[in-house]
């Protein structure tokens, strides 16, 4: 492969992972994890190569020798992630500009395994995740499903791709921030043949966007932030009749992946109903309402669920948690009769999910035992409810949600809070 390798085609896994990268471009530093290491490298470039048209972005090869990114770089020393982690040499040392894309830069392997969880567990890499979220860039990192200390690995950076594979059994609990399952499908279109009028030289595509220079001074390499945009291609002579330039047909990337609920033997049981009391479209907002009635309100709740195709996430102030509609129908009566809510104000939701982050067992006074846990997660910036569960224990919950993937924005606040919930469907009365 030739410097020229950055304008090369992109395979459909590279289109995949240029879908699927709106999904990470919140985050600083993820792995992109496979049972095939090739097809993670081809998505974890897509990705790279969409991000990198706004920040400095670096791909890491923890694997060895992947050619989807060896490729991309022509140079005589070896050294990679392994001679930086084992023998000290500066992680500005082995960053590879890839040839052709100025914000692009490629970390081999090394001259020794790294395939080793010396490398692949090390603590560093934390230290490396927060300066990478510090100047506004990104690392991305290559893994194999099997790598030794992939769940170390994965704690310490913000989550994982997961490529092909449906579940990551080296990291249970990993935060799964998208899913590529299959390469994307690339269609040819081709000008009709019985055009014979000579058409104009067709001018350059390029993106309309130019973002401006700025110095990035990051661990690896300072650069500049720019990108004249996504896999460009300059015609080399103008020919009249040109076929139309192959374009990827890429589906939609979806939402953020969250993983199905860990109860699905409590689905007929869920306490599903709740009344939407307001939704709004800042959480100061939602905030402020909670803040001024959440006390009358039974375990209530915010919710961000993002709304349209457009995604914008909007607020939803939630209270009661209710296995039968008509108890959400009554208590939407009260507010209304309270003049908490005005006469068309208000509505009953079926939101059988929530985010599980904690529970008490049964024990006396649970109440103020209850009462202590939630203002320490308060405290945190975490709001929760509780609902008392049939042996007499508590379940502490965050968020209510219709749908699995509505869950995905509040996982996200939460894990970077610190905590680790899960989605379940919610069980119990309120206490």
């Amino acid at each position: 492969m030739t410097a020229e390798s950055g304008s090369r085609q992109a395979t459909g896994w590279e289109e995949a992972g240029r879908s699927a990268a709106p999904m990470i471009n919140n985050y600083f530093a993820v792995a992109v994890v496979s049972s095939d290491p090739r097809a993670a490298a081809e998505v974890a470039l897509g990705m790279a190569r969409a991000e990198s048209r706004h920040r400095r972005t670096v791909v890491g090869d923890l694997v060895g020798d992947l050619a989807p990114l060896s490729e991309l770089v022509q140079s005589e020393d070896p050294h990679g992630i392994s001679d930086s982690f084992l023998y000290g040499i500066s992680l500005s040392s082995i960053g590879r500009e890839v040839p052709n894309e100025k914000n692009l830069v490629v970390m081999l392997s090394g001259t020794e395994p790294v395939f080793d969880e010396e490398i692949i567990a090390n603590r560093r890499w934390e230290r490396l995740a927060a300066g990478f979220g510090e100047v506004g860039a990104l690392l991305i990192l290559v893994a194999q499903a099997d790598s030794p200390g992939l769940d170390a690995l994965l704690d310490r950076l913000n989550g994982v791709v997961l490529v092909k594979d449906a579940e990551l059994p080296a990291a249970p609990e990993a935060l799964v921030l998208a899913r590529v399952a299959a390469p994307a499908r690339l269609t040819v279109h081709r000008a009709k043949p019985e055009i014979a009028a000579p058409t104009p030289a067709p001018q350059p595509w390029v993106r309309r966007h130019i973002w401006p220079i700025t110095g990035v001074a990051i661990i690896l390499a300072a650069g500049a932030v720019g990108s004249l945009g996504y896999f460009t291609r300059t015609p080399a002579t103008a020919k009249p009749n040109p076929a139309v330039a192959k374009t990827p047909v890429i589906a939609l990337a979806e939402t953020l992946f969250v993983a199905p609920p860990v109860n699905p033997e409590d689905a007929s049981s869920a306490a599903a109903f709740s009344v939407e009391v307001v939704a709004a479209n800042t959480a100061e907002a939602a905030n402020l309402e909670l803040r001024r009635i959440g006390g009358a309100l039974p375990s209530a709740t915010i919710t961000p669920v993002p709304i349209g195709t457009e995604r914008a996430t909007w607020y939803k102030l939630v209270a009661g948690a209710f296995p039968e509609r008509r108890q959400a129908d009554s208590l939407l009566s009260s507010l209304r009769a309270a003049k908490m809510l005005d006469d068309s104000s208000g509505s009953v939701i079926h939101a059988p999910l929530a985010l599980l982050v904690d529970s008490l067992p049964s024990q006396s006074g649970i109440n103020a035992e209850l009462k202590k846990t939630i203002d320490s997660y308060s405290t945190r910036g975490i709001n929760l409810y509780a609902l008392i569960q049939r042996d007499g224990g508590a379940r502490l919950y965050s968020g209510a949600f219709e749908r699995t993937e509505q869950a995905g924005g509040l996982l996200k606040a939460l894990r970077a809070s610190g905590v680790k919930p899960v989605l379940v469907y919610r069980t119990g009365l309120a206490p």
